[in-house]
């Protein structure tokens, strides 16, 4: 059967079922994350068919991502075109020292402020037919606005790609509540670059089978006749190397019972104990400034330009490791990383990490979206992933909400406005065309007036002369 005739009956079947489907102005749009695919891994010639369906795309040399670059804080700005310090999703975990408590992946972690709303139930909220569904996107298992949406998938990297993008599909071809805004992630290249470094060989096992994945999706996607679903394909980080001898150590500088600490390296939040703060301070201080190795910031003096202190949850001391090193935190994940991917660890091994500054090109990830929303193989600058929200809203037809991003870097690239600003353009080429013919046409009027004013005194001269030389004639005859 050819795709044609099965697009044709399942449109037969959607209509003859009692169903209630999104209306049908309502776009559609699937975002598909890849978790720390670092923006320049197109270029290790693994990956054929992702590289070549970007520069098919709307599509950017890399994308800039908000500090910290982590999979939580990252995935919820590309959610609610937030900084970290506004949404409060500051890193894997945070921890409360008016109750002792530290909480992980949770209902409070992604729930800072209540207002703040994610996109998914954005476009629920905008029209009661329009349906999201959220597959293992990081905070998308809870309620917002005291709702979930109506298709979700928990956390759960167990279940095969396949499965997760069969569900998708089939989310999006639902005969009674169909979706028309999906989100899709998947936990490669982070799982195995953390483990086996991510310039392993097996680590590019792992890219290969993604880009047979993005084959597979865009397959089911013309199966199954939704070829009007606009595809954006990203990630929210990338990722860097270190090794054993490059660990920072930092109980060789402070006394561990001086001090709480907070997070996952390279960035970790430490909370001194009462009365410790000055001597917990100057130590990692004098102890940065003779190894260079990591930077140390009390809350007040973090640079302003990582939108990463006027939040409550952030520590009184931040400690930010030099891209390339890591914490004692990272001892934590051997034992495991030996189990999981079959290794024994030594001096030469190499681990994935990511967290550092965002400005970093390692830690940059990538974007490409298309479909009916975005103009082929269009290139725009480098641009913030604050700015994926309002294009998100824009894809969509709704109304965004005020956000740390802009829609302005990326407006050339989609289909709306550029079809928009050739309308523009004619009609202001038209215009000034218009008036110069108009000018021109005044110009004529004026020289035909002009030379008809001429004409009229000639007559009137030469009716005068007339008149005279018969004047004259007449009175020779008398």
């Amino acid at each position: 059967m050819t795709i044609f005739l099965w697009c044709v009956l399942i449109l037969f079947i959607n209509f003859n079922v009692e169903a209630k489907p999104a209306p049908a102005h309502a776009p559609k749009l699937l975002v598909v994350s890849y978790d720390a695919f670092r923006y320049d891994y197109f270029e290790r010639n693994v990956t054929p068919f992702l590289k070549d369906l970007r520069i098919k795309s709307t599509y950017t040399d890399y994308m800039r991502n908000v500090f910290v670059t982590k999979t939580f804080p990252n995935h919820f700005t590309i959610s609610t075109g937030l900084f970290v310090e506004t949404h409060g999703v500051v890193d894997s975990e945070y921890y409360d020292p008016k109750i002792n408590k530290t909480f992980k992946y949770s209902h409070e972690l992604f729930h800072y402020n209540n207002d703040i709303l994610p996109i998914w139930i954005l476009n629920e909220n905008a029209d009661g037919n329009r349906h999201s569904g959220i597959m293992m996107w990081p905070g998308g298992d809870y309620e917002y606005d005291g709702k979930k949406t109506i298709f979700h998938q928990s956390w759960n990297t167990s279940i095969p790609w396949k499965n997760r993008i069969d569900d998708i599909i089939s989310w999006f071809n639902h005969p009674k509540t169909p979706i028309n805004f999906g989100m899709l992630y998947i936990e490669e290249p982070d799982f195995h670059g953390h483990g086996i470094g991510i310039n392993n060989p097996r680590f590019n096992e792992i890219l290969k089978k993604l880009d047979e994945i993005t084959k597979y999706l865009h397959q089911k996607l013309k199966q199954n006749c939704l070829t009007d679903v606009n595809v954006i394909h990203l990630s929210d980080h990338g990722m860097s190397s270190t090794t054993i001898n490059r660990i920072i150590n930092l109980t060789e500088f402070i006394d561990p019972a001086d001090y709480k600490f907070v997070g996952i390296s390279p960035v970790i939040n430490i909370y001194p104990i009462e009365g410790k703060e000055t001597l917990v301070y100057t130590n990692l201080k004098k102890a940065s400034t003779v190894n260079k190795n990591f930077d140390v910031y009390l809350k007040e003096d973090i640079p302003e330009r990582y939108h990463f202190h006027n939040n409550p949850r952030i520590g009184p001391i931040l400690v930010v490791a030099k891209i390339g090193y890591a914490f004692q935190t990272l001892y934590d994940s051997f034992p495991w990383y030996e189990k999981e991917f079959n290794i024994t660890i030594n001096e030469n091994s190499e681990f994935g990490v990511h967290g550092y500054d965002n400005n970093n090109s390692e830690m940059h990830p990538f974007f490409f979206g298309l479909g009916p929303a975005f103009l082929p193989a269009c290139k725009v600058p480098p641009f913030d992933n604050t700015d994926l929200l309002p294009l998100f809203c824009e894809i969509l037809d709704i109304s965004c909400p005020q956000v740390n991003g802009t829609l302005s870097n990326l407006k050339t690239c989609l289909t709306k406005h550029h079809y928009e600003a050739i309308l523009y353009n004619g009609i202001y080429i038209g215009g000034v065309v218009i008036s110069i013919l108009g000018i021109i046409a005044l110009f004529l009027v004026y020289l035909r007036r002009q030379h008809s004013e001429k004409n009229t005194k000639y007559r009137i001269l030469m009716q005068e002369a007339d008149l005279e030389n018969q004047t004259w004639d007449e009175g020779k005859l008398v």
